[in-house]
């Protein structure tokens, strides 16, 4: 199964590199408030909203929880935990509503990202934008 046809972000893989990174990955299902990650986990995986919708939440140091985006189908949840030094999530993920992501593992996406370098542009340039 290639979850990647027609996702912008992966369009100048080959389709067999997007089969072969669909090796890699998996669907899972959330229901409104379920949290799909937290804030400070290590990260193992990358996710790609499928459909649905999930809110981004971030806790300051003062312990203060802000609620700072909305994901909506296609949309990345991941990138600044593979890219932040120490590498940890930055925020929780919860669903708000019933949603689907593609898990791609860690190994999956560093392994594309070493053969398409194209591809870890595009990532960082997704970071410049959120984190402005």
């Amino acid at each position: 199964m290639n979850y990647f046809e027609g996702v912008e972000l992966f369009s100048d893989l080959s389709p067999q590199d997007q089969n072969s990174l669909s090796d890699f990955c998996q669907t899972q299902t959330l229901q409104a408030g379920d949290v799909l990650f937290q804030q400070w986990d290590e990260p193992q995986a990358m996710y790609v909203v499928s459909d649905g919708l999930l809110l981004v939440r971030k806790q300051s140091d003062s312990g203060e929880t802000k609620d700072v985006a909305t994901l909506w189908a296609w949309d990345l949840v991941w990138e600044i935990a593979f890219f932040g030094e120490p590498p940890t999530r930055n925020a929780t993920v919860i669903a708000q509503e019933e949603s689907t992501v593609i898990v791609i593992i860690k190994f999956g996406i560093e392994q594309m990202m070493n053969k398409y370098p194209d591809l870890y542009n595009k990532v960082k340039n997704i970071i410049e934008v959120r984190s402005s």
